[in-house]
C-alpha cells in the first residue's frame, strides 16, 4: 500500500484551523494541488514529494534541486528519496540526504536501469540504512538495503518468494515489508520482516487469504503494524504477539501505516464508492484509547477542530512522528492531486472521552521523572495521587503502586526496555504519560 509520488510543482497557499478553547491540539491542511505528505518527524517537519513543510511556522521550502523525490525523513533531518541517474533519458535512482548533501545509491549490479524500476521507502532513525524495492529487469523484484556509512548496496531476493519489498528499516537494519509466494492463485503478499542477517520471517503463523498484505512500519520497541487480510494488525516481536483489529463499520478494509515509539498506530479505513472510487478515512489506535481504532476526525472534532475536508472524511493518515505528537497524510481525494494535512496532538491525545486524561479545562499537575529511566520512576504532584499503573504497548498492566501522597516512586527495574504508558490516578481524574525504560 506504500506508493510514493514525486511532486515537483506546488502552490504553497495554505490554511490552518487552530484548536478552540484551552486545547492545544491543532490541524493544518494545505490548499495546493498535489501537496500530500509522505512523512513527519518530531520537530513537525513534514515532507511532500517535492517540498519541506514546517508545522510551527507553516512555511514551505522546495527540496534541493539535485533531488527528484522525497519519501522519508528522520529526526536528524536525513531524507530518503531519489535523484537522476541519467537525466537526458529521464532515468532515476534511489538516493538519500545526509549532512545536508544528497547522495546517489545506484542500481543492483545486475540491473539494467533502462529496463528496471525501483521505489525508495525508508531511511532509518539513525540515518545508517535506506531500504526500498528494486528490480532486475522488468519483473524480478527484490528489496535493496543500503548502508550510508560503508556505501554497500545489498540485494535481498529469496528462492522461496517471487518478489520481496522493504517498506521500513530500523537502526539495526531490520526491514519490514512483504514477500510474495504467489499462493494458489497468483499474487499473495505475506507480511514479513527481514532480520539483519537477511532471514525473511513471517509475522503470523497463518497465511493470508487475500493478495495484498504488509508490515508497514516498525517502532523502537520492535512493534510492527500493517494489514493482514484487509484488517489492521499489531505484531510485537518481543512477545511474539500478533493481533488483528476490526474493520470500521461501513468500510471494506483497513490498515495501519505507521506506529510511534509511544505505541500510537495510525492508518486508514477504505471502501469503494458508488463509481468505483476508493474512499478513505484516517484511523488511530492505542490500547488506552479503546480496544479498536478510532476515526481521527472524531478526536479532532471533540477538541473543537473542523477538519474542513471533502465529505467530512480525513482521507489517509500515512505517518506519525516517533514521539507520537504529529500525524501527516492527505485528504480524501485521488492521491496524486490530494492536499496534505498535519495534525499536532500537543500531549492532548489521551483526553476524555477517548482515553484516560484530564478534563478539557484542567491543567495537568503531575511530573514523572527521570524519563528515560533505568530502575525507578518518581512522581510529584500538586495534589494527592492515589496510585500509578504502568501498561505495555499492548495495553497490558505490568506494574502498579499505591501512592496516596503527592510524591511517590515505582520500581521498573524488572521491566524490559521499551516504551510504556504510566497512568496516575487522583481523586477526580487520571493522567497518562509515555515513559521509556532503558
Amino acid at each position: 500500500m506504500k506508493i510514493p509520488y514525486s511532486i515537483r510543482t506546488l502552490l504553497f497557499a495554505a490554511c490552518a484551523f487552530p484548536a478552540a478553547g484551552f486545547a492545544q491540539m491543532d490541524y493544518y491542511i494545505a490548499s495546493s494541488f498535489g501537496s500530500r505528505f509522505n512523512d513527519v518527524n518530531d520537530s513537525g517537519i513534514a515532507i511532500s514529494g517535492g517540498a519541506y513543510f514546517e508545522f510551527a511556522t507553516e512555511t514551505w521550502t522546495f527540496m534541493e534541486p539535485e533531488a527528484t523525490e522525497m519519501v522519508s525523513i528522520n529526526n536528524n533531518g536525513e531524507v530518503a528519496g531519489s535523484m537522476f541517474f541519467d537525466e537526458p533519458n529521464f532515468i532515476f535512482q534511489p538516493a538519500y540526504k545526509k549532512n545536508g548533501v544528497w547522495n546517489p545509491i545506484g542500481w543492483f549490479p545486475g540491473s539494467i536501469p533502462q529496463e528496471s524500476s525501483f521505489s525508495t521507502y525508508s531511511i532509518s532513525p539513525n540515518g545508517v540504512w535506506v531500504t526500498g524495492q528494486m528490480s532486475m529487469g522488468c519483473c524480478d523484484f527484490g528489496t535493496f538495503k543500503y548502508n550510508t556509512e560503508t556505501n554497500v548496496l545489498t540485494e535481498i531476493f529469496s528462492p522461496d518468494y517471487v518478489a520481496v519489498a522493504g517498506y521500513v528499516i530500523t537502526n539495526d537494519g531490520t526491514i519490514g515489508g512483504w514477500a510474495d509466494d504467489e499462493g494458489t492463485g497468483g499474487t499473495r503478499r505475506i507480511p514479513v520482516y527481514i532480520t539483519p542477517a537477511l532471514d525473511i520471517i513471517q509475522v503470523s503463523t497463518a497465511l493470508p487469504q487475500f493478495s495484498t498484505n504488509a508490515v508497514n512500519d516498525i517502532n523502537a520497541s520492535s512493534l510492527m503494524v500493517g494489514d493482514f487480510d484487509n484488517q489492521p494488525f499489531v505484531y510485537d516481536l518481543i512477545t511474539n504477539t500478533f493481533t488483528t483489529f476490526a474493520i470500521p463499520a461501513g468500510y471494506d478494509n483497513a490498515t495501519f501505516t505507521s506506529v510511534s515509539n509511544t505505541g500510537v498506530a495510525v492508518g486508514y479505513a477504505q471502501k469503494f464508492g458508488d463509481f468505483g472510487d476508493l474512499l478513505r478515512d484516517a484511523i488511530v489506535y492505542h490500547p488506552l484509547l479503546g480496544s479498536q481504532p478510532l476515526f481521527l476526525r472524531e478526536i479532532l472534532l471533540t477538541n473543537g477542530i473542523d477538519i474542513n475536508a471533502p465529505n467530512d472524511r480525513m482521507g489517509t493518515a500515512y505517518a506519525i512522528s516517533p514521539n507520537g505528537e504529529y500525524v501527516a497524510g492527505w485528504d480524501d481525494q485521488a492521491p496524486f492531486g490530494a492536499n496534505g494535512w498535519v495534525v499536532y496532538f500537543d500531549g492532548m491525545l489521551f483526553t476524555t472521552p477517548f482515553g484516560i486524561g484530564t478534563e478539557a479545562n484542567e491543567e495537568p499537575t503531575i511530573s514523572v521523572y527521570p524519563n528515560p529511566a533505568d530502575d525507578i520512576l518518581r512522581i510529584e504532584s500538586s495534589k494527592t495521587v492515589d496510585a500509578v499503573t504502568l501498561f505495555n504497548a499492548q495495553g497490558q498492566e505490568v506494574a502498579q503502586q499505591a501512592v496516596r501522597n503527592r510524591t511517590g516512586v515505582i520500581d521498573i527495574s524488572t521491566l524490559s526496555s521499551g516504551v510504556y504508558t504510566l497512568r496516575a490516578t487522583t481523586r477526580n481524574s487520571s493522567y497518562a504519560f509515555s515513559v521509556v525504560k532503558r
